[in-house]
């Protein structure tokens, strides 16, 4: 009698090669031809077949330098054909707006101006007490102690 883990197990495998198969059939079944052309008019057909024509002919350039191969360059051909045609029959997305500058640059900021009036600057000294009042001068005779420690040092004068 096999246990439930391996069972579990077998489960598991089966469930990632099916959906691993799935994905490969979806890549497999991905369109490679455009769809069908839209009904289009003939001044329509005219402005789709000149803009194909410069397509056309950069893109043999492109099979003549050996970048791409003729299969590649027709299936080319025909989905810009699709493009063209959904232009110009009003079915394509309208083009997105230009960014104004490059990305992640932000306006410049307009500076002010100079303020009508400023104030004079009165500040009080840095040693106004009580805060950082000067120390009293003494002149004469003074008998001074004091020891080095590990954090710092301390003396005592009288």
């Amino acid at each position: 009698m096999p246990s439930a883990v391996p069972l579990t197990l077998r489960r598991l495998a089966t469930v990632a090669a099916v959906a691993v198969a799935g994905a490969g059939a979806s890549i497999a079944a991905a369109q490679s031809t455009p769809p069908p052309l839209p009904p289009m008019t003939t001044e329509q057909a005219e402005q789709v077949s000149q803009a194909l024509g410069l397509y056309r002919s950069d893109t043999e350039a492109r099979v003549g330098r050996g970048a791409i191969t003729p299969d590649e360059a027709e299936l080319l051909i025909a989905w810009r054909q699709w493009q063209l045609a959904q232009q110009a029959t009003g079915q394509a997305p309208p083009p997105s707006q230009p960014m104004a500058g490059p990305p992640g640059a932000a306006a410049p900021y307009v500076y002010p101006g100079r303020p009508a009036y400023v104030a004079p600057y009165y500040a009080a000294p840095y040693y106004t007490p009580p805060y950082y009042a000067p120390a009293p001068y003494y002149w004469g005779f003074s008998v001074c102690g004091g020891r080095g420690y590990r954090n710092g040092w301390a003396s005592f004068c009288i």
